[in-house]
């Protein structure tokens, strides 16, 4: 594990937001920060700033002293709130491009950018197609029907690396992380 500056770096097995807000799930009546440390083995201010997200969204009460409970539960996916505690919409567009694919059994860059797209997020066909190209040249997608640029055709592609929920992260070196497995994957990689 990397150590900088006497704190440990995050890695994808470090319990961050999703995890806090599993343990949040777990009792929702009352809990404390000391509870959510104890039950998600994240650290204290991993915790401290998550509430300071959720207290304004809406998503939990303070209870008073260190006690609060949630009031809006949003499901399994952590909310993603900055400290105002409005939406953050950073990553998403990734996200639904990710749950798009696990969700379609073959698709273009054009049905991954009309799938991805909410009133919210826009996904563009530029950065589907980025997405898709990243992805097969590290091993996820293979190839099913190829481009035919002249017919105006996307090629097609299957999702062959399902690895779970969270999204493959392209990196601006050029390679891709892995938040479900930890891995990192470089064009070429087909491990």
């Amino acid at each position: 594990m990397t150590v900088k500056a006497g704190r440990r770096a995050a890695t994808a097995t470090t319990p961050q937001r999703q995890e806090v807000w599993e343990a949040i799930r777990k009792q929702p009546e009352r809990f404390t920060v000391d509870d959510l440390v104890a039950r998600s083995g994240a650290n204290r201010k991993t915790v401290q700033d998550y509430l300071r997200c959720l207290l304004p969204g809406g998503v939990i009460q303070a209870e008073g002293g260190d006690n609060y409970s949630l009031i809006d539960d949003r499901g399994y996916h952590a909310p993603r709130l900055n400290r105002a505690g409005q939406p953050v919409s950073q990553g998403a567009g990734v996200e639904n491009m990710w749950r798009s694919m696990r969700g379609l059994a073959e698709f273009s860059p054009r049905d991954i950018s009309a799938h991805s797209t909410t009133p919210d997020v826009r996904v563009s066909e530029p950065t589907a197609k980025a997405y898709c190209f990243m992805l097969l040249k590290t091993g996820y997608l293979r190839v099913i029907k190829k481009a035919e640029p002249m017919a105006g055709r996307q090629a097609i592609y299957r999702l062959i690396r399902n690895s779970g929920p969270k999204p493959p992260q392209i990196q601006r070196i050029k390679q891709v992380f892995d938040p479900n497995t930890g891995a990192v994957h470089v064009p070429g990689d087909q491990s």
